[in-house]
């Protein structure tokens, strides 16, 4: 079954990626370098947002503008400098105008920066839209053994997020398909303006677990503690995870812990603190986005 995945840059600025997640978005792939060679503005917001919001980062793109060899090599080396061990997939972005000449020199580049980022240990595939893929790979499709990740617009209409494409309208491609971008007018809670949106057949790693030593078990459900007194070890797992991130002393005026698994005003007071300090809802609400502020950080 395809999930939905999300591609940003800096142009979507700032990424409240809680707001993201809860939004049922499944997975992200961030850009990671700039023309300059420079890592995009955003690339290490967004790469620590995924991580405490809990979105699974699919990989990175860096978008080419090689038209030697030795230029796609020198890209791929700095795109592992930037991620400094970090591991993602990478994704060549192999679309732009400087490349629409170059005959089988393109699938050249494309081997050589592949060379490079495989022999770092990371996977690796090519980012294009299904008219230059038509154009200027498909005639060479026997030399590219890699994924590809094709963009093909059914429509120009807003997307939000609980709107899928026509299956009729999927790219058809000589190499596997590991993702369709099928629209660049993606709405989702959490990103101003328009961000481009995925179905992803490939695999997607899972979020990061609860931190094992919680002695409480994460709630089967997203929580909505309102009531006052509300008790349980639902409240005891929150109590916890308000400890260890500092919104909740570990103990009280008379010496007792505060994981008393009862949902009282001290609790709520420090749930509220949480919900002002991760730039959510300040509600004192136990909902979506606050327990996986809570689960994450």
């Amino acid at each position: 079954m395809s999930k939905k995945v999300i591609d940003v840059s800096s142009y979507q600025g700032v990424v409240n990626w809680y707001k993201v997640k809860a939004s049922g978005i499944e997975g992200a792939i961030l850009k990671v370098i700039r023309k300059d060679l420079n890592p995009d503005k955003q690339f290490e917001n967004n790469w620590k947002g995924c991580e405490n919001a809990g979105v699974p980062i699919v990989g990175v793109y860096n978008y080419s503008y090689a038209t030697t060899l030795d230029k796609a090599r020198a890209d791929a080396k700095k795109v592992l400098s930037i991620l400094a061990g970090r591991r993602a997939k990478v994704w060549l972005d192999v679309e732009d105008t400087c490349q629409k000449g170059l005959g089988i020199t393109l699938i050249r580049i494309i081997q050589a920066y592949q060379e490079i980022i495989e022999k770092a240990g990371l996977e690796f595939g090519v980012y294009t839209g299904l008219s230059f893929y038509n154009s200027y790979i498909k005639p060479w499709a026997g030399y590219l053994t890699c994924r590809f990740w094709i963009a093909r617009y059914p429509s120009s209409a807003a997307m939000p997020v609980d709107k899928l494409p026509s299956v009729i309208k999927q790219p058809v491609i000589k190499h596997n398909l590991e993702g369709w971008q099928y629209s660049g007018k993606g709405k989702v809670p959490g990103i101003s303006g328009n961000v481009d949106m995925n179905l992803w057949y490939g695999e997607i790693m899972s979020t990061p677990e609860v931190p094992k030593n919680n002695p409480y078990s994460a709630p089967d459900k997203i929580l909505k503690l309102k009531p006052i007194r509300m008790r349980g070890d639902d409240v005891g797992w929150v109590q916890y995870h308000l400890i260890r991130l500092g919104f909740l002393p570990d103990k009280n005026k008379k010496g007792k812990s505060n994981i008393d698994k009862v949902f009282g005003s001290v609790t709520k007071a420090a749930v509220m603190a949480a919900q002002a300090h991760y730039g959510i809802s300040v509600d004192g609400i136990v909902g979506t986005m606050t327990v996986y502020v809570l689960r994450y950080n």
